[in-house]
């Protein structure tokens, strides 16, 4: 019978006739076999871990961007007053970073109007930033004023003025709407003398005016006392008060706007009820950017009181818009400390 290659080798590994060659040409033989058998199964190996690795990255990335989106968009309904986004878009920065995109506008009597995009980075190990450098408004002084401008759509931006801090000019953005043509529509940044019920200023409203979103007292004493003692600027020697400006001040949308009249009677929430029900939200994610602020805001509010209730939401601003005869028509309403013009818009260009 003839023997099998395999039979062949063992025989002449083990027959003490057979030559140093033929041995060592065996032995090499194996020893070839075993390390492609071991560099085969290690590149498998290397594959799938690579796969796996990629993989885990991949999710770990998408999850973390999931988180990051939550942070940005809940935070935004509780600020930048009358800003609206629109969808988010989103591109890599390298293997441990990625950017986060909304392009934003504002609707003034239901034209929108181009605003600032919302850009953050993400990363991979967590924490959800702006990028370094100056994101300072565009600073002009006007009619001894210094006013304040969206720095990429050079759109006015809107203040706010504390009815418990002392400012050295107060704005008056209703006497300049006179010097706009009639046809103009706007909106304005109403600050009012002391905290209101939603439902006053809601109801106090003129007909053609439209609500558009309520600034809320979120100061404590101790901010207050900051604000009055340790003013923004210098100017002429004088220590000066800035007003707030969009970004630093929090609040709610007017709900009502968004529903027909009918669903309006039969809705039993308020839009302080949604604004408590947001800080709720925020407080039930820790690990989030704003968690720090939600706490804040939330405990301030409910003071001593068992738990937080639309009752303690006190409103001590709001942004209005409409055309030039309705606004001016604000001046008549007596709660009114101040106003600020933000964007205008000449629904005719």
């Amino acid at each position: 019978m003839t023997e099998n290659k395999k039979d062949k080798e063992l025989n002449q590994l083990f027959d003490s006739t057979s030559s140093n060659d033929s041995f060592t040409k065996i032995i090499g033989k194996a020893r070839r076999k075993t390390l492609l058998r071991t560099a085969a199964i290690s590149s498998i190996v290397l594959v799938l871990f690579i796969i796996v690795l990629g993989i885990s990255w991949l999710s770990l990335m998408r999850w973390q961007e999931g988180k990051a989106m939550r942070d940005i968009e809940m935070f935004s309904q509780i600020t930048d007053p009358n800003v609206e986004e629109m969808g988010m878009q989103h591109e890599g920065n390298g293997l441990f970073e990625g950017i986060i995109r909304f392009e934003r506008y504002k609707v003034i009597e239901g034209i929108p109007v181009d605003w600032s995009e919302d850009v953050m980075s993400y990363s991979l190990f967590g924490g959800v930033s702006r990028f370094a450098g100056d994101h300072s408004p565009i600073q002009v002084e006007k009619d001894g004023q210094l006013k304040a401008y969206d720095r990429d759509t050079k759109q006015r931006m809107l203040n706010f003025y504390h009815p418990e801090v002392e400012y050295s000019n107060l704005a008056d953005g209703l006497s300049e709407l006179e010097r706009y043509p009639e046809q103009t529509v706007a909106e304005v940044a109403l600050s009012f003398d002391k905290g209101y019920a939603p439902s006053e200023v809601n109801e106090s409203m003129p007909e053609g005016v439209t609500l558009k979103w309520y600034w809320v007292d979120t100061y404590s004493s101790e901010d207050l006392n900051w604000l009055n003692h340790h003013p923004s600027i210098v100017e002429e020697k004088n220590s000066v008060s800035l007003p707030e400006l969009g970004d630093q001040v929090y609040g709610f949308e007017n709900i009502e706007l968004k529903l027909e009249e009918e669903e309006v009677e039969e809705s039993q929430l308020k839009s302080e009820e949604l604004f408590i029900e947001k800080i709720q939200m925020g407080l039930g994610f820790e690990s989030g950017k704003y968690y720090g602020e939600y706490k804040r805001i939330h405990d301030l509010l409910k003071g001593e009181a068992p738990r937080l209730t639309a009752d303690h939401v006190q409103v001590i601003g709001a942004v209005v818009t409409g055309d030039i005869k309705s606004l001016q028509s604000l001046q008549d309403l007596e709660f009114v400390r101040t106003s600020a013009l933000g964007v205008t818009v000449d629904p005719y260009q």
